[in-house]
């Protein structure tokens, strides 16, 4: 996520989709609370999850973006900050 996306990358905490078969509808969405886990199949929660990781996905770097923003990182660094390769 880039920085600039802040609000996005905090609209929920970390969840799983599941989707089983060929239907683009997500049949599952499971996240981890403190003790267990918790799955839910009510179709308005995971139509919401739907929207929120549509969110996320649209906000997100590129591939390439992202290779980008790591090699513009590294180089960044102190050189006594870097390992040898």
């Amino acid at each position: 996520m880039p920085a600039s996306e802040w609000q996005a990358a905090h609209m929920t905490s970390h969840f799983v989709i599941y989707h089983f078969g060929p239907e683009p509808a997500p049949a599952a969405v499971a996240f981890d609370g403190t003790t267990s886990t918790v799955i839910i199949e009510d179709l308005e929660e995971m139509a919401t999850h739907a929207q929120i990781f549509e969110a996320l996905r649209s906000s997100a770097l590129t591939p390439a973006q992202t290779l980008t923003f790591l090699r513009e990182c590294l180089a960044g660094l102190p050189e006594s900050e870097k390992e040898p390769t």
